[in-house]
């Protein structure tokens, strides 16, 4: 089975914007991974919020709305991997109503349910992650997680802090600069 890849950023934004959905009135919100599958792996690089009916406080998508989100990555390579939805509590199960409505509704589509409407972040650790096996979503037990998703480093900023910044001269051009600085060649 194709083991999908989300970079820390792609999670961090999913979080936010299921979070978005519990700004107004506490709902569940819903967020489409769309991205590449190359072989046996799969890359997670576009999100699309459908435009979802939450006035019951649960997700509900009709044809037309996921149309519209298939319809905004037409003509490009991505194709749907699965789906982020969110829960008003630490539960991160799959209800009956989740397997049967999720969007994504064919072999290997990822489901991960966020718990606390994403108000916590995303961290594996405390999500769900579901996988359409055999017809159905199952829940994957945590210690297997990895061999369906993992998380890829998104920035990391490997400057050393406690030497001075700004423009540093190496010293060989620094003598240079002094050459020139002391001779005929100073206005160059």
């Amino acid at each position: 089975m194709t083991i999908v890849h989300v970079a820390e950023g792609i999670m961090e934004e999913t979080a936010r914007l299921l979070t978005s959905f519990a700004a107004a009135a506490e709902s569940e919100g819903v967020v489409y991974w769309f991205g590449l599958e190359l072989g046996e792996l799969a890359v997670v690089t576009t999100l699309i919020v459908p435009d979802a009916d939450t006035s019951t406080g649960a997700v509900q998508t009709s044809a037309a709305v996921n149309a519209e989100a298939i319809g905004a990555v037409a003509g490009t390579p991505l194709v749907l991997l699965g789906q982020a939805h969110s829960h008003p509590s630490r539960w991160v199960g799959h209800s009956s109503v989740d397997d049967r409505d999720t969007f994504a509704q064919f072999p290997g589509a990822l489901s991960v349910v966020v718990p606390y409407y994403g108000r916590h972040g995303m961290e594996l650790a405390s999500c769900g992650v579901h996988r359409h096996i055999e017809g159905t979503y199952r829940r994957i037990r945590d210690t297997d997680v990895e061999e369906h998703l993992r998380v890829l480093p998104g920035v990391r900023d490997m400057r050393d802090r406690t030497r001075p910044q700004g423009r540093r001269r190496s010293g060989w051009l620094e003598r240079l600069r002094l050459v020139f600085k002391g001779g005929r060649n100073e206005d160059r």
